[in-house]
């Protein structure tokens, strides 16, 4: 099977490239630039995290859309948690990662979203219509792989341990900043999900 991965050079996107490497997959990690505060922290963990896995990601530059759709984060002047929120990001990925993989015959698309959603485009139910609008779109049958859907923070670090992968590689802070932030929803989930792990390892 031949599959875009998302890949952000964080926890949850780098469980699913392991885990789909593990399939015997044709991974084609893709990076998407869309403005993000933290773009260049989270590119150079995406290439730490794909080297370690013995592939090669791309990037794709689309910063112009977070430049003029504003939120926590893509504007350091907005509040990184409160205003979180950036409309249509996955589902922005999800066709860039089609329209990236239509020309590679890669007709398969994964994206790291967790269970118990924060926004819309987090859903079961999303994953489901915008696989079907982007088949249509694209006139082929489009399969969109949402492979850690039922699990937590908690349980993606578990695996991450489990399988070796090096979180020291990763990056899950919004802020873009060297040290995470601790205030972003990201860094609240994983300290929330490490001290998970400490209790009960």
């Amino acid at each position: 099977m031949r599959v875009v991965a998302l890949s952000s050079g964080g926890v949850d996107s780098s469980v699913m490239m392991h885990l789909l490497k593990e399939k015997d997959c044709k991974i084609f990690p893709l990076f998407v630039d869309y403005g993000q505060r933290a773009a260049n922290a989270e590119w150079k963990a995406c290439q730490r995290i794909c080297q370690y896995l013995g592939l090669e990601a791309d990037r794709m530059d689309v910063s112009g859309f977070g430049h003029l759709v504003k939120s926590g984060l893509t504007d350091s002047n907005l509040d990184i948690e409160k205003e979180a929120f950036l409309p249509t990001r996955n589902l922005m990925f999800l066709t860039l990662g089609a329209a990236y993989g239509y020309g590679r015959s890669a007709y398969v698309v994964a994206i790291g979203l967790l269970s118990n959603p924060i926004f819309p485009d987090q859903t079961p139910e999303f994953v489901k219509e915008t696989q079907k609008t982007i088949s249509r779109a694209l006139g082929v049958e489009i399969t969109i792989l949402a492979p850690l859907i039922s699990l937590d923070k908690y349980d993606t670090l578990r695996l991450a341990r489990k399988h070796g992968i090096p979180l020291e590689y990763t990056y899950s802070c919004h802020s873009g900043n060297e040290k995470p932030c601790g205030k972003c929803i990201s860094c609240k989930e994983r300290i929330a999900a490490e001290k998970g792990l400490s209790q009960y390892p």
